[in-house]
């Protein structure tokens, strides 16, 4: 499986996400942010492997917990779009970029 991009690829998680935007929120002096997270989802279920893209729109504030977080990401996640291949969902995250304090990517292998 041959890869274009491959310097994009990021291994975040939540928690990740999470810091990189309280220090955005610091560094900007900003009491909150609205971001979006881009999950890039594999999942197995009954024998088929599902590849999926969700966006969850969020607003993160200094005090935001990790558990916050993944309540309001499971809470506002809509489906964008399916493929067929693990490598048409990675190739989409390697083309994709983060935007600070606005757009982060994560890919979760459930």
């Amino acid at each position: 499986m041959k890869l274009k991009n491959l310097t994009n690829y990021t291994k975040q998680e939540a928690q990740d996400v999470l810091t990189q935007v309280k220090a955005y929120l610091q560094v900007e002096e900003q009491e909150y942010a609205n971001i979006t997270l881009v999950n890039y989802q594999e999942q197995e279920e009954d024998g088929t492997t599902y590849f999926e893209i969700y966006e969850s729109e969020m607003f993160i504030e200094e005090e935001t917990t990790i558990e916050e977080m993944k309540e309001e990401q499971i809470n506002n996640e809509k489906l964008v779009k399916t493929y067929k291949t693990k490598k048409g969902l990675l190739q989409a995250m390697l083309n994709d970029k983060d935007v600070s304090g606005s757009r982060y990517r994560v890919h979760t292998v459930l």
